[in-house]
């Protein structure tokens, strides 16, 4: 029987607004139907279809040290923007993308994964 991926991600409560939204978001990417991926200084944030960063209902958070990697795939003509999470070892999909979205979201896989790498250097040295 396939086991079910668990979801790490920090709920909105468990990260005060005035950290987690008062930041500037280094990128901000719009999906499929709606949906928004940013990414901070802190973190991974997505929110769901039509959600706004004051909308707390539903997005889900991931500090950069919960995470691995990141990774973009291409399901025919869909982009998937996609997370391994450090405690599970399993990938989530965090964003869907038009096929015309997809050559920038290399780029922004790319920026991702330098803050990633960024924020674990920052921990190693604190």
């Amino acid at each position: 029987m396939p086991t079910q991926p668990t979801d790490t991600s920090i709920p909105s409560s468990a990260i005060p607004s005035e950290d987690a939204d008062s930041r500037q978001p280094f990128i901000d990417v719009q999906g499929i139907e709606g949906s928004t991926l940013r990414a901070t200084d802190a973190g991974l944030i997505v929110f769901p279809r039509g959600a706004s960063s004051a909308d707390h209902d539903g997005d889900r958070r991931w500090r950069y040290d919960q995470l691995h990697e990141v990774s973009l795939d291409a399901y025919g003509s869909v982009g998937v923007i996609r997370a391994t999470v450090g405690s599970t070892g399993g990938t989530l999909p965090l964003l869907l993308l038009e096929p015309q979205q997809i050559n920038a979201a290399r780029r922004i896989v790319e920026i991702i994964a330098n803050l990633m790498v960024s924020a674990q250097h920052e921990r190693r040295t604190a």
